[in-house]
């Protein structure tokens, strides 16, 4: 089902308005090549990137799981934080670029992309690839921990989808977001994760009820083409 989605909003995506940037540097000089040779180099750097982190990921993973023990971290909270951050620093670099170059739909465009693909190709490929890996046919069973840490990332997924439903984003909603996220931290027990998953649903609801720009842009979230959103 989430493979299914993904290959839908894909599908609807392309065929969406959208603006194009502006390039600089190397992508401007393969911008200039000739159609062939744009695809040949887009398919070669897509099949070098994807050696790359074959070759690295396992090493880097053993490496982060060996430092955590040294030092007394717990290992789930440095896959949980510190290898995303590490692998997802390209999109955030590439998103404040283009804010810095006053673009923010195109800066949020990427992040929220990034965010439709962790929470449907990504999540959908998972149990392929553990059944791939297991030789068998079978769910793949989840922890309590990561049915927790699976509902408090829901919840904030809903929480920023009711912000950004009316395609502004304030300074104001940017320290709620951030000042939820960094709190959290400095609660690891667990039922905390379930009372800050209720507050997201909880703010989401409210956000709703007293707002009409939010409930009208959350109910015609999908009708709409590609948002853009509004400086404010």
């Amino acid at each position: 089902m989430f493979i299914a989605i993904f290959t839908l909003y894909m599908r609807t995506a392309s065929k969406a308005e959208h603006v194009e940037p502006e390039l600089e540097g190397p992508p401007a000089m393969i911008e200039s090549w000739g159609e062939g040779a744009r695809r040949f180099f887009t398919i070669l750097f897509f099949l070098y990137s994807g050696l790359t982190i074959f070759i690295a990921a396992e090493p880097f993973a053993e490496g982060l799981l060996a430092t955590g023990r040294t030092f007394g971290i717990e290992e789930f909270i440095l896959v949980q934080w510190l290898a995303p951050l590490a692998s997802e620093s390209p999109e955030f670099i590439v998103a404040i670029l283009f804010a810095l170059k006053a673009q923010p739909g195109i800066s949020m465009g990427a992040l929220l992309s990034s965010k439709v693909n962790q929470w449907t190709l990504l999540i959908g490929m998972l149990p392929v690839v553990f059944m791939a890996s297991a030789g068998r046919l079978g769910p793949m069973e989840l922890d309590q921990r990561q049915v927790e840490e699976m509902f408090l990332t829901a919840a904030q997924s809903l929480f920023a989808v009711a912000i950004l439903a009316n395609l502004k984003f304030s300074l104001g909603e940017a320290v709620v977001i951030f000042l939820l996220f960094a709190t959290q931290l400095f609660f690891p027990d667990p039922q905390f994760r379930f009372y800050y998953s209720i507050l997201y649903i909880v703010l989401t609801l409210g956000m709703m009820v007293l707002s009409k720009d939010i409930r009208q842009g959350v109910f015609g979230l999908f009708a709409r083409g590609a948002p853009v959103l509004k400086k404010h």
